[in-house]
């Protein structure tokens, strides 16, 4: 090509820009695009290229970290007194690289302590908080006036538009991870969000029913016609007991695929579909001295450590994982899981899952 016409060309693309406007040759040409500065690599390529990367974070570092913010954060001025996981891959990403663990999901992990509240509020993000530590009584989560309890392993949902305060009126800290939707519909342009003092002039809902009221409605198979919360999953409150039970017993089985260890997955008791329908949840048990086939699939998944030590190998690396523990695989990426250990490992996981479903684009492979 002459120097003339690339000139010309040059030209011409910054008219275009001028006007708001680009062509597929600057932008998602698979091999002459990222040679015009406005992509770094190629849109479309042969198989995913994801813009975040595998990545692990010590549970021990977290919480050292948190206590530390709040020595300086007091809740009632935090609103959320929290450390978010930053992906590594998307920290250059104007806005969503530092509130995001991938581009469609957040994470972070939160604290309360003995005494605090976490004030009411709603968004329009859909949420659930996986609990890493409990005192044994007196720690809640109340979600549309429903108090749910939190134990060690305990999944509580606030779908979206749902009020929902966090207190501890225990006497240890409550800390948990946090999971949303919120870089999605950020993204969406459909983030709308409020404070229950706005309208009701205090801090806390009022409570009208319990975990127990839930699970004997919506956790026994049970529908009562006549009752609408006003959330997409009213069954808010999974039980680390009861999914360790589910475990425990499919894992005494000789029929049970195991090439992704033993896994269940949280649903929806009204429709039989995931807990979200932009996230999926689930918890695996990987028996002692095995492991996984090699997985990949069309998901950023985060696995977070519950019961047990093993390891999670992607792209030549090796994460070890034990208790509270976080690793993130992001779409297509081969990873397995080993448990070299005698005792089980248990991990639980959220991933964006249905998105790609919805769309016609999930993909997976079970290699052996």
């Amino acid at each position: 090509m002459s120097n003339e016409l690339e000139q010309k060309r040059q030209e011409f693309f910054k008219k275009l820009l001028s006007y708001n406007l680009t062509t597929y040759f600057i932008t998602f040409h698979p091999t002459e695009a990222p040679k015009f500065g406005l992509v770094k690599r190629p849109i479309f390529t042969n198989e995913p290229t994801p813009l975040a990367i595998p990545f692990k974070w010590d549970y021990a570092t977290l919480r050292k970290l948190l206590y530390e913010l709040a020595e300086l954060l007091r809740p009632e001025e935090a609103e959320r007194r929290q450390v978010q996981l930053v992906n590594p891959g998307l920290r250059e990403l104007p806005y969503v690289g530092v509130i995001a663990i991938s581009p469609t999901i957040f994470a972070a992990i939160q604290l309360v302590k003995a005494g605090e509240v976490a004030p009411s509020h709603y968004h329009t993000p859909n949420a659930f908080r996986f609990i890493l530590e409990a005192p044994p009584t007196g720690a809640y989560t109340i979600v549309n006036g429903r108090r749910i309890i939190m134990h060690r392993g305990d999944v509580v949902l606030t779908p979206s538009w749902s009020w929902h305060d966090h207190r501890n009126e225990g006497e240890s800290d409550v800390i948990w991870l946090d999971g949303l939707d919120a870089p999605l519909i950020w993204y969406m342009g459909g983030i709308f969000y409020k404070n229950y003092s706005e309208i009701y002039k205090v801090d806390k809902q009022p409570i009208s029913h319990t975990e127990e009221d839930i699970l004997a409605t919506y956790g026994s198979g049970l529908k009562p016609e006549k009752d609408d919360i006003g959330v997409y999953n009213p069954l808010l409150y999974y039980p680390y007991s009861k999914a360790k039970e589910g475990l425990t017993k499919l894992s005494e089985k000789s029929n049970v695929d195991e090439s992704e260890g033993i896994v269940l997955r949280y649903i929806n008791p009204l429709n039989g579909e995931d807990a979200f329908p932009t996230m999926s949840l689930k918890i695996r048990i990987i028996k002692p001295k095995s492991q996984t086939h090699q997985i990949r699939k069309t998901e950023h998944i985060v696995f977070v450590g519950v019961e047990g030590y093993g390891t999670i190998e992607v792209k030549g690396e090796k994460f070890n994982i034990q208790p509270n523990d976080i690793v993130i695989i992001p779409p297509w990426e081969k990873y397995r899981i080993v448990n070299n250990d005698d005792k089980p490992l248990i991990l639980f996981s959220y991933s964006d899952e249905p998105l790609f479903r919805k769309v016609g684009i999930y993909k997976e492979e079970i290699l052996k």
